[in-house]
């Protein structure tokens, strides 16, 4: 029976980002959520929470407030859960 090969460290990913294939920035994933993130401007204080746990890059961060590119966001919620101001407050998607 043959061992197994070892992996060398490049073929690790790391920090579970992927590399290739069907990744959300390849396809436009917007459209079949149910619920979007609608951000609060008063309220944002540019901590930048969202921005860092969105997992699909779908806020930007401009001078006045966060933008949200909804041709990419699924609707997670995960913005509006981490922000410590509720300035991303989660709305049902209208058709």
């Amino acid at each position: 029976m043959q061992e197994p090969k070892s992996a060398s460290k490049l073929e690790y990913v790391r920090g579970g980002a992927i590399h290739a294939c069907a990744t959300s920035t390849l396809m436009k994933t917007g459209a079949w959520r149910v619920f979007k993130p609608v951000v609060e401007a008063e309220k944002c204080k540019q901590c930048k929470l969202c921005y860092w746990y969105c997992p699909d890059f779908c806020i930007q961060m401009t001078e006045e407030a966060i933008k949200i590119d909804y041709d990419y966001c699924k609707g997670c919620g995960i913005c509006a859960a981490e922000c410590p101001t509720h300035a991303i407050v989660m709305e049902r998607e209208e058709d």
